[in-house]
């Protein structure tokens, strides 16, 4: 934090107004400033990322409040912070990706951007569903002719040192979750708004890179031809005067200098939170942005977690009734099967995108569904038995055969080359619906999965008290005999219970009283998502697969309201069942 600040602004309130005076008092020597925004309605997101960058060193940073709320939740949080143009008149709503709402969102960030630009901050914006685990800044200052430095939805890294993308990343869309811009690139910024003010179809990030690429050597012919993409793609033109051969000349006139920056050490959602390359390859991790994810700001909010990079309150790892553990070992023969050929089913199966294969039928995609099923049977049993026992269940990690995406691929994302199949661990919105909560939560109904579950990388937490880990109560199994008020009442004084084999949600030996499973079987299906996707027989049909954690339940209703009165087989879209 800050210690004081001149005319009168102290930690406790947000500063009256972004002028040049507020950004004095924050900014580094170089006239630097790392800067992200929020409204209300995201300041956890928000007041995490300020919590990482905190930890992490950030000495120079500041957030612009988009509403009211947003300026009293910064202020209370002892933030540096500032209203953004407009804050006075902003809406505390969700922002969901796409809408109407996040392509406004787009102007206002380019309007915050121009205005600290025009003050002469060199500006490091971040959008709010990111985190910071070390300084940027030191890494940034290499390339002191570098105008713009970028971040990228590239799914793989281009090269084998610390440095820039090599340029066969411009292939990629920048990402601007994270950019660096320097005051020398105003007038950039402006044209960035004119264009988006123009075209307000166009998603901003689209348009930053279509603007930069107008002035990069190319013959205009490229991908996009004109369009949100960009005129061309040819980035090796003149490098005269330039400090890094990764870095080029961009925008109209080649005015400005531009860089790709590392997708391992500021990685995207897939490459740091799905295959985790800094790990792989011993890289440095700046930042992560929560994308490539599913279920919206719930799915972000758990990648965080299950990264172990989002700060809950202390009462998140020590609830009231306490905390449920049940290990899910796998056993080979689901994790890395074999087809009759010898080789691994788990890898990349091009007859995924062939439109004459029968896929319902590919041993494959078989294994695949063997896989989550029996993955998804341990955990509802344990949501069962947690909701009984009136603990939250510490989720094991899934492990997912094949990636998914928005369209059809070979189970691995296009260009994802460092990818390794099965995914494991594997993220929890890949198979399941986060969004969906009850609305008292399970205290007045069945629950929805995170009404009742924490995620699998709880346990490993700094932030988990060590006591609770020291006390834990291990049980090969449920006491014979002994109902759920009755366990509940024997294990109060118990943090932590660790149950090697739980009890069946349904029937016999079920904890769950019989309307209570009558409620379950109804929140269950629910639960799940879809599996994205293979190449339909015909374009236009859909080529998803619906996971149903009543799998193994017959007869049973699924999500999508279809009868299964015969074992579960893959229906591809909204195939009936073949009863």
């Amino acid at each position: 934090g800050v210690a004081g600040w001149p005319g009168g602004w102290r930690p406790g309130e947000c500063a009256p107004e972004l002028n040049r005076q507020f950004v004095e008092s924050v900014w580094s020597e170089q006239h630097e400033l790392v800067v992200s925004f929020s409204n209300g309605n995201g300041m956890d997101m928000a007041l995490n990322l300020w919590k990482s960058a905190t930890a992490a060193g950030v000495k120079h940073m500041a957030f612009g409040a988009m509403d009211p709320e947003g300026v009293r939740l910064m202020s209370a949080a002892g933030m540096p912070c500032f209203p953004m143009r407009g804050a006075a008149k902003g809406g505390s709503e969700a922002i969901g990706w796409g809408g109407a709402a996040f392509k406004n969102l787009g102007v206002r960030k380019i309007t915050l951007l121009i205005d600290l630009l025009e003050l002469g901050v060199n500006v490091i914006l971040l959008d709010a569903d990111t985190v910071l685990l070390k300084d940027p800044l030191p890494y940034l200052r290499q390339w002191p002719d570098a105008d713009v430095l970028a971040s990228t939805d590239h799914l793989t890294n281009t090269t084998a040192d610390l440095g820039l993308e090599e340029l066969d990343a411009g292939h990629s869309h920048w990402n601007v979750g994270l950019f660096y811009l320097k005051a020398s690139a105003v007038h950039f910024a402006h044209a960035w708004r004119e264009l988006l003010i123009k075209k307000p179809h166009w998603w901003d990030q689209h348009a930053f890179g279509w603007l930069l690429r107008q002035g990069v050597s190319g013959d205009g012919k490229g991908p996009g031809n004109g369009g949100p993409n960009g005129p061309g793609w040819d980035l090796k033109g003149d490098k005269t005067g330039l400090s890094d051969r990764r870095l080029f000349r961009c925008f109209t006139n080649h005015s400005l200098v531009c860089g790709t920056l590392p997708v391992v050490s500021f990685a995207n959602g897939h490459v740091g939170l799905v295959q985790r390359l800094h790990a792989k390859l011993e890289r440095p991790l700046y930042f992560v942005h929560a994308t490539h994810q599913y279920s919206a700001g719930a799915g972000k909010r758990h990648r965080l977690r299950e990264a172990g990079v989002w700060a809950d309150p202390p009462e998140y790892y020590s609830p009231p009734g306490g905390l449920l553990y049940a290990p899910m070992p796998i056993p080979d023969a689901l994790l890395q099967p074999r087809g009759a050929d010898g080789l691994a089913l788990f890898r990349e199966q091009k007859a995924f995108l062939n439109t004459t294969a029968d896929h319902a039928a590919h041993p494959a995609l078989l294994a695949h569904f063997a896989l989550t099923n029996y993955q998804m049977r341990h955990i509802r049993d344990g949501v069962a038995a947690a909701w009984a026992l009136g603990r939250k269940l510490v989720l094991p990690p899934l492990a997912c055969a094949f990636d998914r995406g928005p369209f059809p691929h070979p189970g691995k994302s296009g260009g994802a080359f460092e990818q390794l199949l099965p995914i494991y661990p594997c993220p929890l919105d890949y198979v399941f619906d986060l969004e969906r909560r009850s609305p008292g939560g399970a205290a007045t109904g069945a629950p929805m999965l995170l009404d009742v579950a924490r995620e699998y990388s709880l346990l490993n937490s700094s932030r988990m008290p060590r006591a609770t880990l020291d006390s834990a109560l291990r049980l090969a199994k449920l006491p014979v005999g002994e109902g759920a008020q009755a366990l509940r009442e024997k294990w109060a004084r118990s943090s932590l219970v660790e149950l090697a084999e739980l009890p069946p949600s349904f029937g016999e030996g079920s904890l769950l009283s019989p309307a209570q499973q009558r409620a379950f079987k109804d929140a269950l299906t629910l639960y799940t998502d879809v599996w994205c996707c293979i190449n339909p027989v015909k374009w236009g049909l859909p080529g998803h697969i619906m996971y149903d954690m009543l799998w193994d339940v017959v007869p049973h209703t699924d999500r999508m309201r279809r009868m299964w009165k015969c074992p579960w087989h893959i229906a591809i879209g909204a195939q009936q069942p073949r009863c």
